[in-house]
Parts: C-alpha cells; sequence; structure tokens
C-alpha cells in the first residue's frame, strides 16, 4: 500500500487522538503551525526585550535610579507573572486557541496604548504591566500547544523551530533598538509592537483547537477533520475516539501538578525556569549598559543583545537536534547548555578587547537562552495532556519570577556597589550554576516519571460490542 493510499480504520474500535498525532509524518498542516506559532512568539520575544531600549532614553529624562531602571524593565514581567499563572486552567477548561488569539490581540492593543499614553515612569510601568499580562499567556500556552500536534519523531526539532521566533523577536527588538530609535524615538518600538492586533486577525482561520481539548468536549467530528488534514491517508469518517480522564477541576489539576508524582520534577522545572528567566532579563535589562559603560559605541553596545538572541536560536534548535538524533533526554542536553553559560558567562565578564566579549556573549547566549527553548519543551513534554497547560504555565509563572528580579535586583547591587559592572556577572554566574546543578537533578526525576507524557486513557465502549 502507497503511503498516501487511504486506510479505513474501524468504526468500531475507538481511536487514541494522541497516537495519531505521535505517529504522524511532518508535513503542510505541521509547517503552517510551527510559522503560525513562531511569529506569536516573535512578537512575544520582541515586545518583551524592547524595554531594553527604552531606558536608554528614558533614565535620564525621567531621573531613574539604577534600580527604578531596573523596575522599567520588570514591570512587564510582574504582569508576565500573573498572565502565566492564571491562564493554565482557563486553557485547559476553554480551549488553547481562543486563549492564545486573546492574548495576541490583547498584548497588540497595549502596546499600541503605550506608544500612544506612555509619557513618564508611572504610565510606562502601568502599561507595561497590563501588556504582560497578556504575553505572559503565549510562550506557554504556544509551547503547549506546538507540544500537542508536532510528531514523535521530531517533536524537540518541531518545537525549537517554532520556539526560535521568540529569540528572533528579541533580534528584531535589537534591529530596531539599533536603527530605529536614533531616528524616531524610543515609541516606535511599541507602533511596530501592536502588530499582534494584525497577526490574531490573521492567525484565526488557521490554527486548529487542540485535539485533546476537543476528545474532552466529546467534539468527534471535529476531532475527525482535523486529523484527516494531518493524516489524508486515513480515512476518520464515523470514528469515536478514546477518552482521556475526566475533566478535573482548576484546584485538582493545581494540586497534582505539585502532588507526590509530579513534585520533585516540578520543583526541579521551577528552579531552572526562575534562573534561566533571572539570566535572560538580567542581561537583556544591563548587557548593553554595561557595555557602553567598558567604552563601547551606543551601536555596538546594543549588538550583544542581537548575537545573545542569534546564538540562542542555535543552542535550542543545536540541542533538538542532538537529542532527537541519539533519542536521548532533552533534560541531559539542558545539563549541558547551562554548563556552557556558566563558563561563558564568566568569560564575558573578564574579557578584554572588541571580540572576545562578543565571542563570550554568543556563547552565553547559545547556553542560557538554548537552554530556556529546551525547558519549554521539557515542561510541555513532562505533564499529561489535560495538564499541560497548567503545568507548563506554573513553570513560566515561578520563572517570571526570577525574571522581574533579573534586572531590578542587578539595578540595586549596582547602587549598593556605586556602579560596579562586575557584580552583574557574578550574580549572573550564580545564577547558571545553580540552573546547572538542578538541571543535573531534573535528569533522574523525569527518569522515576512514566515513560509516556499522557496518563492512561479509559476507552468509551465501542458500538457494537
Amino acid at each position: 500500500m502507497s503511503e498516501r493510499q487511504e486506510c479505513p480504520l474501524s468504526p468500531t474500535q475507538p481511536i487514541d487522538a494522541t497516537g495519531e498525532l505521535r505517529s504522524a509524518r511532518f508535513g503542510r498542516f505541521h509547517l503552517v503551525l510551527v510559522v503560525a506559532v513562531l511569529l506569536a512568539l516573535l512578537f512575544d520575544g520582541y515586545d518583551t526585550l524592547n524595554p531594553s531600549y527604552v531606558i536608554h532614553y528614558t533614565a535620564g529624562p525621567w531621573h531613574l535610579s539604577h534600580s527604578e531602571t531596573g523596575f522599567l524593565v520588570s514591570s512587564g514581567l510582574i504582569g508576565f507573572l500573573v498572565g502565566a499563572l492564571v491562564h493554565g486552567p482557563i486553557a485547559d477548561r476553554a480551549g488553547r486557541r481562543p486563549v492564545l488569539l486573546t492574548a495576541l490581540a490583547g498584548a497588540g492593543l497595549f502596546s499600541l496604548l503605550t506608544a500612544v499614553a506612555a509619557n513618564g515612569f508611572t504610565s510606562f510601568v502601568l502599561l507595561r504591566f497590563c501588556t504582560g499580562l497578556f504575553l505572559g499567556v503565549i510562550m506557554p500556552l504556544g509551547t503547549a500547544y506546538i507540544n500537542e500536534f508536532a510528531p514523535a519523531r521530531s517533536a524537540n526539532r518541531v518545537v525549537a523551530a517554532a520556539l526560535a521566533g521568540y529569540c528572533l523577536g528579541g533580534v528584531l527588538a535589537s534591529l530596531v533598538g539599533i536603527y530605529v530609535t536614533p531616528k524616531a524615538g524610543w515609541h516606535a518600538l511599541y507602533w511596530i509592537g501592536a502588530a499582534p492586533l494584525l497577526l490574531a486577525v490573521l492567525l484565526r482561520p488557521l490554527l486548529p483547537e487542540s485535539v485533546q481539548f476537543q476528545v474532552l468536549r466529546g467534539r468527534h467530528a471535529d476531532v475527525a477533520r482535523t486529523l484527516a488534514k494531518i493524516r489524508p491517508d486515513r480515512n476518520y469518517q464515523g470514528a469515536e475516539f478514546l477518552q482521556p480522564r475526566e475533566r478535573a477541576s482548576a484546584r485538582e489539576m493545581l494540586g497534582t501538578v505539585v502532588g507526590r508524582r509530579f513534585r520533585p520534577t516540578s520543583i526541579a522545572l521551577w528552579v531552572c525556569a526562575f534562573m534561566i528567566l533571572f539570566c535572560i532579563y538580567g542581561l537583556s535589562g544591563w548587557l548593553p549598559s554595561v557595555m557602553e559603560h567598558r567604552g563601547n559605541t551606543f551601536a555596538a553596545s546594543f549588538w550583544f543583545l542581537a548575537i545573545l538572541q542569534l546564538a540562542g536560536i542555535v543552542g535550542g534548535i543545536a540541542v533538538a537536534v542532538v537529542c532527537d538524533k541519539l533519542r536521548a533526554d532533552l533534560a541531559k542536553g539542558l545539563v549541558a547548555l547551562m554548563v556552557i553559560a556558566t563558563l561563558a558567562v564568566v568569560l564575558v565578564g573578564v574579557s578584554g578587547g572588541p571580540v572576545a566579549p562578543l565571542v563570550a556573549t554568543g556563547f552565553a547566549g547559545f547556553g542560557i537562552i538554548g537552554g530556556q527553548s529546551a525547558l519549554d519543551t521539557l515542561s510541555a513534554q513532562t505533564y499529561p495532556a489535560h495538564l499541560r497547560s497548567t503545568g507548563t504555565g506554573m513553570m513560566f509563572g515561578v520563572g517570571r519570577v526570577g525574571g522581574i528580579l533579573g534586572p531590578y535586583l542587578i539595578g540595586w547591587l549596582l547602587d549598593w556597589t556605586d556602579g560596579a559592572t562586575g557584580v552583574v556577572f557574578v550574580a549572573l554566574v550564580v545564577a547558571t550554576a545553580v540552573a546547572a546543578v538542578t538541571a543535573a537533578a531534573l535528569v533522574a526525576f523525569r527518569r522515576r516519571l512514566s515513560s509516556t507524557v499522557d496518563t492512561p486513557v479509559v476507552s468509551v465502549p465501542a458500538k457494537g460490542r
């Protein structure tokens, strides 16, 4: 039988929809989803990182201390924390597609309002908080969404390709910050950041609802239509699908994520996320200022951020490809990335000259941001389908606390040490080292979990049985 020949399925035998998704080959359907999620995450990364460029223009006119400057970056991340924590149970009960589209539209709207109405420290911080409420949804939900549809044989690569959008957004923010803001002012960052309003409209007809969510809701005809697009060689007409466990309440889902089975793994994921996001936002907020203080030009200082993000794309995809090829646990790849990150941050702090710090920054991005990409995938792979949005949302929520503290704590340390820039790298080395040790523990904790991501399903009695 040729690969494209239609394979009828038994109408009396309930089908495992998750198994159909996992055993599919990568095709046009998956490519469209990867591009869609990549674009969503591109604007997530862009809007998250652009305050790093705002502080160059506002710290003086707004008379900000180092700690206030750090809070300018952190304010949006407080909104991220709230959004990441509350969206999971909502998406697990209302559907991932509508929540993701709403998050894109909301982020675009408040970015537009920032461009129009932010004229001082207080208004900027409040609008960034509101923007963060929606931005905090996009990464965890997009990660859970693309993980569900990714074929098993290429899952790590598919997810890493989609998550590269976040780093590309950081690169876009760098390019706009370097080449556009000197002529158009910092408000231009947020006029461009309003693009997710249009993106939400464009993606609406392209994004299907979660198959597993539809199975839980008993929408078998919708499941059949979606699976037929993914696997056109199979006939799902009239098919019924295996039902996962009963839908749990939000409290029950949260309780399971921190319950006895998942607790060690969840805590390890949270610690890694906290430390990695501490580093990402600490570096993003302060690296350009530190490099400018060392004598680099404005443009050269901000190119460090672009290199950081570009290297992060390479790191995330490289570890995914290697782990897919070797059938290795991605957590082992995370350990390697965090060791690289620790060594690289040391080199950024101690190296001099025009080239060595730039190369070291590239390796730091390879490890830290590549590690974030690996961690996002690990989180989605760890939890069963009915817990995936909740589990990833909780990890991102805890991680956002690290992201909030990174820029603010480093700013406070700079105030405390009268601007001694070496303290920046001491804080970052401690964080990457803790993440490396925790990632090693995560390898052992994941080994103790069930080898399958999804919990055993309970069959719906087949017709005619």
